[in-house]
């Protein structure tokens, strides 16, 4: 999975280069009461260094249709990351995650009950900033992702224990825990400066689809990635009990004997040296990777073909250059 020179971010996003600029500004003055919990851990540098994907969607989805409206679409963008934010801190309450980017995570250096509460005041923070707008509709988008991020996060907590869930169960998962938010951020600007409900739609599945390409290739990545790149260990997903589609899709090919290691593993939650190998082979032999990003190439692609409505600008290239880059990233 290689991305090319000219698939960078920093090419993708040049055409907003200036407002990413202001929302990285927005957001650390936002969260400055808070700086003290996050600052040296790994959370510091998800907001300084993160790579921006959903402040970035709403600045272009509201600049595909109008332009000339870059300013007013800064506080959407900002809150849109803001809760991004909030549900990885949750996130790493839930999964008990030690570190983040290579470094603590808030829980870790803290405690739980601070972290929950962290996660509580940013996304709150995220919430005040859209009441500004005054727009109902645009407050029901946001809280029904957050109440759907919610669903999904308790829907995979309850199936885990359950054991091994189908593919079909396992995409209902990722879109509320994943595509939910990124339809979300879509959505909002286009409700914002009062366009159809065609385009508000349009748009919308554009960013479900993308989340579901996000969150295959995100899946892939915790099996087949560099573990200094991702800033994280490896094979996390499947030592947690987490069912995602490499091991969906291995259960699937390996005979009955090497199955039953793959759900040995998954209810003791244990992963040595050698299942590390192990699984490694079989993914190889299996071709998980191809499968994987095959189906993570038909959502990006279903994204791109939502697109059709719009005109072309350099907005909306950069959403669909976003579209590949998504599938060809490596962390």
């Amino acid at each position: 999975m290689q991305i090319s020179q000219d698939m960078s971010l920093s090419t993708i996003f040049q055409p907003i280069s200036a407002e990413l600029e202001t929302v990285r500004q927005a957001l650390l003055k936002h969260l400055r009461d808070a700086f003290g919990l996050i600052k040296e851990t790994g959370f510091e540098k998800t907001v300084v260094e993160g790579k921006q994907i959903r402040p970035a969607l709403a600045l272009l989805a509201g600049l595909t249709v109008a332009p000339d409206k870059g300013p007013m679409l800064i506080d959407v963008a900002v809150a849109s990351e803001m809760t991004h934010f909030a549900s990885l801190i949750h996130d790493d309450v839930v999964d008990d995650a030690k570190m983040r980017r290579g470094t603590e995570s808030v829980n870790a250096r803290w405690h739980d009950k601070i972290a929950v509460l962290l996660g509580d005041y940013i996304i709150s923070q995220a919430l005040y900033v859209l009441s500004e707008y005054r727009s109902t509709d645009v407050m029901r988008t946001i809280m029904s992702a957050v109440k759907e991020m919610s669903e999904g996060e308790l829907h995979q907590i309850v199936i885990r224990s359950e054991g091994v869930i189908s593919e079909k169960e396992y995409y209902n998962v990722i879109h509320y825990k994943t595509s939910s938010l990124m339809s979300a951020v879509c959505t909002m600007p286009l409700q914002l400066l009062g366009e159809s409900s065609e385009a508000i739609e349009a748009m919308g599945t554009f960013g479900h689809n993308f989340g579901m390409a996000f969150q295959v290739v995100d899946d892939l990545l915790d099996f087949v990635a560099n573990e200094k790149k991702i800033g994280k260990p490896v094979f996390c997903d499947i030592r947690d009990g987490k069912v995602t589609l490499p091991t969906i899709c291995l259960l699937d090919r390996l005979d009955n004997s090497n199955g039953e290691r793959i759900r040995r593993i998954l209810e003791e939650r244990r992963l040595n040296g050698r299942d590390k190998s192990w699984l490694c082979e079989v993914l190889h032999s299996c071709a998980v990777n191809e499968y994987c990003l095959d189906v993570a190439r038909d959502f990006a692609m279903k994204a791109k073909i939502s697109l059709e409505l719009f005109p072309d600008s350099e907005y909306k290239k950069s959403m669909l250059d976003l579209c590949d880059y998504v599938v060809a990233r490596e962390k």
